[in-house]
């Protein structure tokens, strides 16, 4: 019987990885760290321009006050209009007395008053007292306007007979300098103008 030749011993591959294995692993934690790396920025990146964000939203909530309160304080009870800021205001300061010498009621205070009130330069003083955008909302950024042209007319009946009402309102937009994106838009009208005749 023949026998056939020693075959020579099958060598046991050594434990560990081979070049191949370790070439394939680090390619894979590369793209896994590089994915993970701009996510991180980009978070970071989205985190920083939410935060900008919420600023100008606060800058612009505290100006906001501000003319609100110019708003709510502008009087014309001297028959010039003005608006008192800080002073607190009661429900006889925003008209004129009347006097009872006067042939209609009203003072010439009054009579001022009502001429104001049929007319569309109500709000000039207003707009004048609110002023430009103040230094805190210019340096982060952030612009408005007051657009006092957008008043129109409306007609109402009273008593049978059709009377046209000037609205005496105004319109302040709040705008991101940088961007140009509208931050706020807030239309107002005067307290002073629910006494007008």
């Amino acid at each position: 019987m023949k026998r056939s030749p020693p075959t020579a011993k099958r060598r046991r591959p050594a434990n560990g990885f081979s070049l191949v294995e370790l070439m394939v692993s680090s390619v894979l934690l590369v793209l896994a760290l590089t994915g993970t790396s701009v996510l991180f920025v980009e978070s970071n990146r989205s985190s920083a321009a939410a935060t900008a964000r919420y600023r100008q939203q606060a800058l612009v909530d505290t100006d906001l006050a501000r003319v609100r309160r110019h708003n709510d304080r502008y009087t014309c009870s001297s028959g010039t209009c003005t608006s008192l800021g800080t002073v607190e205001l009661g429900k006889n300061d925003f008209f004129p007395s009347p006097t009872s010498t006067a042939a209609t009621g009203n003072s010439t205070a009054g009579n001022s008053f009502e001429a104001l009130c049929n007319s569309t330069s109500l709000i000039t003083q207003l707009v004048a007292d609110i002023g430009s955008a103040p230094s805190n909302l210019t340096t982060a950024g952030i612009a408005y306007t007051i657009n006092p042209n957008n008043q129109g007319q409306q007609t109402i009946s009273e008593f049978g007979t059709n009377v046209t009402r000037n609205l005496h309102r105004y319109t302040i937009t709040y705008t991101n300098s940088t961007s140009g994106e509208v931050l706020r838009r807030v239309t107002l009208v005067p307290t002073t103008v629910a006494w007008c005749p």
